[in-house]
């Protein structure tokens, strides 16, 4: 791979509203040109994920947040209760938490998978 493959990525978005104005979301995907996302666990992915929302959260302005999250392991790392085994995850474990750190109150919750999807 090229080097200037390694820093090319593809950005994909989406919004929607209910109404103009009304409720909306919004998302992005960055893929290589080849249509893929990369390749990494799905621990990571979900570490990785976490951290961006945390990100936005804050570059927003918020100050209080109450996260779900479908991986447990995550949300009970993030939260102490679970050991970690891998450095990693460790890493970006400390990397969540320094964030966490960063909101007046946060709250961080195990839900099942269709709790998560089915709300975006």
């Amino acid at each position: 791979m090229h080097l200037y493959s390694q820093h090319s990525r593809i950005l994909e978005f989406d919004g929607a509203s209910k109404g103009n104005p009304g409720p909306a979301g919004a998302g992005a995907v960055l893929r290589f040109k080849d249509q893929s996302k990369g390749m990494a666990t799905n621990n990571l992915a979900e570490y990785l994920s976490l951290i961006l929302g945390l990100k936005y959260a804050l570059n927003i302005g918020i100050k209080h947040i109450c996260i779900k999250g479908d991986l447990k392991l995550v949300c009970m790392q993030v939260q102490g209760l679970w050991k970690i085994n891998q450095e990693h995850l460790a890493v970006l474990c400390r990397e969540a938490r320094d964030l966490k750190d960063l909101f007046m109150s946060f709250q961080i919750n195990h839900v099942l998978r269709v709790a998560v999807h089915g709300n975006i």
